[in-house]
């Protein structure tokens, strides 16, 4: 259990030998039952008896997505989860209604279907209780592996159909920076979401899904309280009948590191402002408690560094906002320190941000931040069991996906405690120190993304002035 987001590794393992002589492998959090049948197809239950009303979530992942397309084929992996979506093999009319009236939770409400570079999603969320509608569920989730119905009528209806809205990983895969960020790699051109050109030929469309919807390419994961050795019957009777495999390796998704740069671009969907600070993480696969120890150390830097921009925002009484985002994608990590504010107040908050982070680097976490930090994450761990308890299986099923794709061993609470502890038990302010020093040392990225039909703020003028804060070079020498 790595909490409710995957961290990101920006290297050093000072804490992660004081606290450990020697590395302890992870073990996965064995109330994740798996399997596998014998043609492929895999599957993981987690049974939440400690959340009996939540809704039972369903998450079918297939191990293709745009990046498999050759040039005549470009939209087919946006198309096939609008056909799918829309129509079955199995179930009737009625009874594929009386599933998608039932599967959609308003409260978390999740894509149905989501399309990457190298995987589609698909997703349910079903009230508990019902096992007919779980029942169904799986009847339509084996459609979609392997006898989806591709004939004209089906076709025609996807293309026009948006009952059942088909997302892409990003969301926005035009965004001028996440443009900026494929530069070099293998994704370049193989976007997913793109609208299939008419005429649709059927015939190529349900080849292609036949040659990339193979049961040794797809992983059923179900949470909720619900009969674990009765639902793995049911998944070996429903699931295994399926043919074909994989004879085609899908190619492997690669991103170059982030370069520093200085980039400037115009965006018609924002209303202010915002300049990004990015820069690049080390990321390491998590499966061992030196690594995972070195994460946290990281991931508590980083939001000691956010409190306190924050509680000088409070102090300063500014309008301007602040945002961190940090993630994982395709084994890259950045973080980006995202500044929103008027386009008259930029440079004002940009020489702000400046003194801000060059105090933190200089002087480090002022004791009483670093105090109170301490102490929330110790009541943290001290109710750890409790927050488990209650965290909602949409919550859980989720993490499960994110960590796994991003090679982290999923642990077992009790696993995460004891480790947790020894963290804490060794963290000291000159670690955390040690580690925002090093973090506010690095190079970084200016981004700054404009409203259309405003001014041009020149990006280059706003680094210089910052850098003349964060990095003065030395100086001049006396006549």
């Amino acid at each position: 259990m790595q909490g409710n987001k995957i961290g990101y590794l920006i290297g050093g393992t000072i804490l992660a030998t004081t606290c450990l002589a020697q590395a302890e492998t992870l073990q996965p959090d064995p109330a994740w039952q798996q399997g596998k049948l014998e043609n492929g197809f895999s599957w993981q239950i987690l049974q939440t008896p400690q959340r009996p009303n939540d809704r039972i979530q369903l998450r079918l992942l297939v191990k293709t997505g745009s990046l498999v397309e050759k040039n005549h084929q470009r939209g087919y992996t946006y198309l096939i989860p609008k056909v799918v979506l829309s129509s079955s093999k199995d179930l009737s009319s009625q009874e594929l209604e009386n599933l998608w009236h039932n599967a959609i939770d308003t409260k978390n409400p999740f894509p149905p279907a989501i399309v990457s570079y190298d995987f589609t999603l698909y997703s349910l969320s079903l009230p508990n209780n019902r096992p007919e509608l779980l029942q169904d569920a799986l009847i339509w989730l084996s459609d979609i592996a392997g006898g989806a119905v591709f004939i004209p009528e089906t076709v025609a209806q996807a293309t026009k159909e948006e009952e059942y809205p088909v997302t892409t990983f990003p969301p926005n895969v035009q965004d001028p920076v996440w443009r900026m960020r494929l530069q070099g790699s293998t994704l370049i051109d193989h976007d997913p979401g793109l609208p299939i050109s008419k005429p649709v030929d059927v015939k190529k469309v349900e080849n292609f899904y036949h040659q990339w919807y193979t049961p040794d390419a797809m992983t059923l994961y179900i949470a909720g309280n619900v009969d674990r050795r009765l639902l793995s019957e049911r998944i070996n009777q429903t699931f295994s009948p399926l043919e074909g495999k994989r004879q085609t390796p899908v190619p492997v998704p690669t991103l170059l590191p982030l370069k520093a740069a200085t980039i400037g671009v115009v965006s018609d969907k924002i209303k202010q402002d915002r300049l990004s600070l990015t820069w690049n993480l080390n990321w390491l696969p998590i499966n061992d408690s030196q690594t995972l120890i070195q994460y946290w150390l990281n991931d508590l830097a980083r939001e000691a560094l956010y409190r306190y921009l924050q509680l000088g925002l409070q102090e300063k009484q500014d309008d301007m906002k602040l945002g961190l985002d940090c993630r994982v994608i395709y084994q890259r990590a950045n973080c980006s320190l995202n500044l929103d504010t008027s386009s008259d107040k930029l440079m004002e908050s940009t020489l702000y941000l400046a003194s801000q982070l060059s105090s933190l680097r200089e002087n480090g976490l002022p004791e009483g931040q670093f105090d109170e930090l301490y102490s929330q994450k110790k009541a943290q761990l001290r109710q750890l069991f409790a927050m488990y308890a209650r965290t909602d299986t949409d919550i859980l099923i989720n993490q499960r996906l994110l960590s796994q794709q991003n090679n982290v061993i999923d642990i077992a609470p009790e696993q995460f405690q004891r480790l947790r502890q020894v963290f804490l038990s060794s963290l000291t302010p000159q670690i955390l120190n040690k580690k925002l020093k090093e973090m506010l040392s690095q190079e970084i990225s200016f981004i700054l993304v404009q409203p259309k039909g405003e001014e041009t703020v020149d990006v280059n003028q706003l680094k210089n002035s910052f850098n003349q804060i964060m990095r003065p070079g030395p100086l001049p020498e006396k006549p």
